[in-house]
């Protein structure tokens, strides 16, 4: 029995392709990790990346930016006393029935810990009951503390150390007066940070426990997250193998206050730095983060990611596009050369066979008068 083969049109290819592309992301989103840094700058938190990882080349994405400023209660320690700037030990409080343990980095924000540096935490009285998420920038590690209602005899240090890709445990059960030390294990600095990596919105107040079930969408609005910034920031982004930059407005989310994305579509590869600068609440920022290993993702080739056919990018057709130009003016730079020589030649041609005919006639003219002569 003979085989039939079938040939695909172009736009059962592209369908086929854009199928298998969707297939690709659904199965993988759920799975990605975001990458984000994390810095501390003055009296603010900084956390940047960008807003769909991986992020790939070619695929509308954006500049992120959350904006958190601790609360006036965590300025000071249980004395009343500013903390030394530098001090590795954190006395944060927070006002728990309002759901602040999932907003990110309301709680807790370290400072940026070196290798085998250490940030510690003290559990006060009202996160008893409390389950506090958590997790490290970069790499975005996660763990939860499980705080018990009941009171320590005397405070315990709860050692939690910062692996590669993962914390050792990444559950933890303390008591109110314990204290939770982590360590960096990490070759290059991290910041940790309570809360979720995913914002905080309705559906995820569906699934909290009875103790924090009191966060609402009011809670996004929590007033660790610095609100209304749109107006007085900028970013610059740069794409650093060839240096190129451009100035992009920020929008704040409506659904995530605090939470401030600059779009726009990566057309190469490679990594690239994000500058921002203005001011936040009247005092002046001016902060460059780049992509790394070691920070937020860089741009991935949008082959990485398409199947069965490896389409080429536009960066790739412009510069083929750009060659055959540029070949295609080359090739009538030398036409018009040649029929230049040609047309030159003609005429030469054509003058040579007047004067040959003009040579013709006066030598048979010449003959003519000389046999008459005769």
């Amino acid at each position: 029995m003979p085989v039939k083969h079938y040939l695909l049109t172009r736009p059962q290819t592209a369908a086929i392709l854009l199928i298998a592309v969707v297939g690709f992301l659904s199965t993988t989103s759920d799975k990605s990790v975001l990458a984000h840094e994390g810095r501390n700058v003055g009296d603010y938190n900084l956390v940047v990346g960008f807003l769909h990882e991986p992020a790939y080349e070619g695929q509308l994405n954006a500049v992120s930016l959350l904006v958190t400023k601790p609360s006036s209660e965590s300025t000071e320690d249980h004395h009343g006393t500013q903390p030394a700037e530098n001090d590795h030990h954190a006395t944060d409080t927070i006002n728990a029935e309002a759901g602040d343990v999932m907003v990110h980095g309301a709680v807790f924000t370290s400072h940026q810990l070196g290798t085998n540096e250490e940030f510690e935490f003290d559990i006060s009285q009202e996160l008893g009951g409390i389950e506090i998420p958590y997790h490290v920038h970069p790499g975005d590690q996660e763990g939860l503390i499980v705080v018990s209602t009941k009171k320590a005899d005397h405070g315990h240090d709860k050692s939690i150390e910062i692996m590669d890709d993962h914390v050792v445990p990444d559950r933890i059960e303390v008591l109110v007066g314990d204290t939770v030390v982590w360590t960096n294990q990490e070759s290059y600095s991290a910041v940790v940070m309570s809360g979720t990596l995913s914002p905080v919105t309705s559906e995820t107040t569906l699934g909290m426990s009875d103790a924090s079930q009191s966060v609402t969408d009011e809670a996004t609005t929590s007033s660790d997250r610095v609100t209304g910034l749109a107006s007085n920031l900028q970013v610059e982004i740069f794409h650093l193998p060839t240096n190129v930059s451009r100035v992009l407005s920020l929008t704040e989310r409506v659904d995530d206050p605090g939470h401030y994305i600059a779009e726009f579509v990566p057309t190469a590869p490679g990594d690239y730095r994000v500058r921002f600068f203005g001011s936040i609440e009247g005092n002046a920022i001016d902060e460059t983060f780049d992509s790394g290993p070691d920070t937020f993702d860089t741009i991935i080739p949008s082959d990485a990611i398409q199947f069965p056919v490896v389409l080429e990018s536009n960066r790739e057709i412009q510069n083929a596009t750009r060659g055959a130009l540029d070949a295609v003016q080359e090739l009538e730079s030398e036409v018009d050369t040649a029929s230049s020589a040609a047309s030159t030649g003609m005429i030469i041609g054509i003058v040579g066979i007047l004067f040959g005919l003009i040579a013709i006639g006066t030598s048979f003219f010449a003959i003519t008068i000389a046999r008459r002569r005769n």
